[in-house]
């Protein structure tokens, strides 16, 4: 592992508006769940309770986030999730941005409140709360572009922020991957071993071919301290489609 060896290390995007997913993210064995506020179609009401719910399961509950906005922060972080993650971090003034309004003072301007599920419902002292805010909530940086991999090691190191994850997808689909940039692989690597050599805690997302041995890769040589092994959609899909084939592939030699 290159960065904080505490990082929650298997996690799960939850992109169905359904707190069950989370319950049973958590039964299965899980770290942690990412609820996903950027792709799916997940309210802040049912958010909260995937929150709650997450912390009753004992499963770490971070949320992915739209932008930076106060609004789209400050919510999820006072319904109580232990993180977030911030997509499209290009650059460290982005990640100082994100730093800005995550955190409470003197290292951002993140409001602050303690009647919510963060503060206990008001049983925290105000001390108490800020501090929590501070050191144990923890911001994951998303960076999915090449400029973000060559600024990797910058944007990791911006005080405030405690990760830095790269997408794959977005890298895929990026624009700057023009003809003569370089492939998509290679920054990869680059940027891990910068990582590595600057003890940066780093995430990604293992590949929907072969998860278990992708990720065992990533955790065991590539130097990745946590990884996305999928969403609940994917595995709801993935698990009705080989019940599906394996009944059909019985039947047909049954039949012969």
């Amino acid at each position: 592992m290159t960065g904080d060896p505490s990082f929650p290390r298997l996690g799960a995007w939850v992109k169905l508006p359904a707190p069950e997913s989370v319950e049973l993210l958590a039964l299965a064995g899980f770290d942690f769940v990412v609820i996903d506020a950027e792709h799916g179609a997940i309210g802040t009401r049912t958010m909260s309770t995937m929150i709650g719910l997450a912390r009753g399961c004992g499963i770490v509950p971070f949320v992915r986030v739209a932008g930076t906005a106060p609004r789209d922060v400050q919510v999820p972080l006072d319904a109580g999730a232990a993180g977030l993650f911030v997509p499209q971090v290009d650059d460290a003034a982005r990640a100082r941005e994100a730093v800005r309004t995550t955190r409470f003072p003197p290292l951002g301007q993140r409001g602050a409140s303690t009647s919510g599920r963060a503060g206990r419902w008001g049983l925290d002292t105000l001390g108490d709360y800020l501090r929590s805010g501070n050191d144990e909530v923890r911001l994951v940086v998303q960076a999915e572009s090449a400029e973000a991999l060559a600024a990797i090691v910058e944007i990791g190191e911006v005080p405030g922020v405690d990760a830095v994850f790269i997408g794959p997808t977005d890298l895929a689909v990026s624009s700057r991957f023009r003809e003569g940039v370089g492939r998509p692989a290679d920054l990869v690597a680059a940027a891990e071993r910068r990582c590595g050599d600057h003890h940066i805690t780093l995430g990604t997302t293992a590949s929907s071919v072969d998860t278990s041995a992708d990720a065992s890769e990533l955790l065991d040589r590539r130097g990745y301290d946590f990884v996305v092994l999928g969403a609940d959609t994917t595995m709801l899909r993935q698990g009705a489609q080989a019940l599906v084939n394996g009944v059909g592939t019985a039947t047909t030699a049954a039949t012969r």
